[in-house]
């Protein structure tokens, strides 16, 4: 049975290679998104206990471009708002990505990935081939998208514990630390 650790409870992990899904990435470092403050903070707070123990961080490309087509999601999001016009009026990627705002936004993910993240986790990756992409795409948990799956591989494979907000998770075989209260709920 997997384990579930809430963010109070760190110091049983501190020897633990932690991989960080998507969305802790940001809650800590997308200030244009709409996060609650309470989970800013305890995300925020995890990580710099992480980063003051030195426990190792990791971080994989599935995660890196979630983190990248997230943000700027949210930027068109904002743009849309921002200007009073709808997704009808402004199609992404033929419209938005043309906008100085859309430049912008890419500068802006890409200094977070670089400056912010890339120095402070460690890069980790799994060499897929025909028979570990089939098991993959057969996973037991079908009600995961393609990413879970991966990550949850990652996770295994590696012996990771996953840190992220995503109750999706739940039920499996790998370890959680979360402040999602779905993991400890019945």
């Amino acid at each position: 049975m997997a384990e579930y650790i809430k963010t109070d409870r760190l110091s049983t992990v501190k020897d633990k290679k932690i991989f960080f899904d998507a969305n802790i990435w940001m809650y800590i470092f997308c200030e244009i998104g709409n996060y609650k403050e309470r989970l800013i903070r305890k995300y925020s707070s995890s990580f710099s206990y992480f980063l003051k123990n030195n426990t190792s961080i990791f971080i994989d490309l599935a995660v890196i471009s979630e983190f990248v087509n997230r943000y700027l999601r949210i930027a068109y999001s904002n743009y849309i708002k921002k200007n009073n016009l709808t997704i009808t009026n402004l199609d992404y990627k033929k419209d938005y990505r043309k906008t100085d705002d859309f430049k912008e936004a890419w500068k802006n993910v890409c200094n977070i990935i670089n400056n912010r993240i890339l120095p402070k986790a460690n890069t980790v990756n799994f060499e897929y081939n025909r028979n570990t992409l089939t098991n993959l795409l057969n996973s037991d948990k079908p009600d995961t998208d393609f990413n879970d799956n991966h990550i949850m591989n990652l996770c295994r494979t590696k012996d990771m514990y996953l840190f992220t907000h995503d109750g999706d998770f739940k039920n499996t075989d790998i370890n959680i630390i979360s402040e999602n209260q779905y993991y400890w709920q019945n």
